[in-house]
């Protein structure tokens, strides 16, 4: 019958003497189970809660990224408004310096069309047909 028992004797202050402590070897075994399995559910959720963590921070990270990129774009859409606005402008006195000069946009511009190669038939006429303009 002593087989099947754990004897644990506590040791206290000399007043209390010596405790004696029996527990069943099926209990003891019980217990240190369920003392493993709590170690390794607290395992598990300190696993996860560090990996949570690090997700979060990341996330965090993003967000800031996301928020400086948010505050370049606004600021390269408002240069590209003011550069529009310069644009137009300028369209506005050139349009105001041709009214001026008398200069049209629809004159005829020979555009320089490529290099090297037999010239197109269109430019061979228009070469034709130039120096009879100046006579």
């Amino acid at each position: 019958m002593d087989k099947d028992y754990f004897n644990i004797l506590i040791v206290g202050h000399t007043t209390f003497g010596v405790r004696n402590l029996r527990i069943k070897k099926e209990t003891f075994k019980i217990f240190i189970y369920l003392l493993a399995f709590f170690q390794l559910a607290v395992m598990f959720c300190l696993c996860d809660y560090i990996q949570v963590r690090k997700k979060n921070l990341f996330l965090n990270q993003l967000r800031h990224e996301s928020l400086t990129q948010k505050a370049h774009l606004q600021l390269f859409a408002t240069r590209i408004e003011e550069l529009e606005k310069r644009m137009s402008k300028l369209k506005d006195y050139d349009l105001k310096i041709r009214t001026m000069a008398n200069l049209q946009r629809g004159q005829n511009h020979t555009a320089f069309i490529g290099m090297g190669g037999e010239p197109s038939s269109v430019i061979t006429w228009k070469l034709k047909d130039e120096p009879r303009r100046s006579e």
